[in-house]
Formats: C-alpha cells, structure tokens, sequence
C-alpha cells in the first residue's frame, strides 16, 4: 500500500513539474503582453481570447504529455496497480484543469478538450504500461 502512495505522489509531483515546465516554454514562445496584470480578470480574459491558436493547442499538448509523464512514472513504481494509477492521475488531471477553467475563461473547444483529454490518455498509457497478463 505504501509503494502505491508513493506512486501516486511521485506521479502527481511528475506531473506538476511537466506542466510547469512546458507552460514555461510556452510562455517564452507566447509571453504575456507588457501592461496586461495577470491578477486582473477581465485583461487575462482579453489576453486568453486573442490568444493565436498554437498557443492554445499548446496548452492541451502540456496537459496530454504531462499525463502521460505521469502515469509513466506511477506505473514505473507500482506497476501491478496500472489501472488504478491511470484513473487516479487521469482524475487529477481533470481537476486541475477544471481548476484552471473556473479561473480563466478558455473557449468552448478548449473547455471540452481539457475535461475529455486527460482520462482516456491515463488510461490507454496505464494500460500499455500493464504488466503481461495483467
């Protein structure tokens, strides 16, 4: 039970570290525009909008290969509990990205995307990191 705890954790901070550093990529490609104050909704809002689509498939491509990073990582730890790793960290993923679109609007496509994505990838990388004849 503890390599499983730990394999959750250590897929979750995998996780955040991937997010955070690929976001960071996209922010050096797509900075924020000067004068705009990320603490101000309605700029962020502004900004989200014009944002050039690249920038916003980018977002979706963090997300997909940070899931993927970890459930690699979970499943590398506690490889038996493959299936319950990939919900586990699919269903993470899901909440940080409902957390992020309860705080900045984000079109439709991307609102739809970011909740549908993340799931099935946990699942099918789990399922591929299954052991034999598991």
């Amino acid at each position: 039970m503890l390599r499983l705890i730990l394999a959750f954790l250590a897929g979750a901070v995998a996780l955040s570290l991937t997010v955070a550093g690929l976001q960071a990529v996209g922010h050096a490609v797509w900075p924020l525009p000067t004068g705009i104050d990320p603490k101000d909704a309605a700029q962020m809002a502004g900004f989200v909008e014009a944002m050039p689509l690249a920038a916003k498939a980018w977002v979706l491509l963090a997300y997909a290969i940070a899931t993927t990073v970890a459930v690699l990582v979970a499943t590398t730890i506690a490889r038996p509990r493959w299936k319950g790793l990939g919900i586990a960290l699919g269903l993470l993923m899901v909440g940080l990205c409902a957390i992020n679109l309860s705080l900045l609007p984000h079109p439709l496509w991307m609102l739809i995307a970011m909740l549908a994505i993340p799931l099935p990838i946990a699942m099918g990388v789990a399922r591929w990191r299954r052991p034999a004849g598991g």
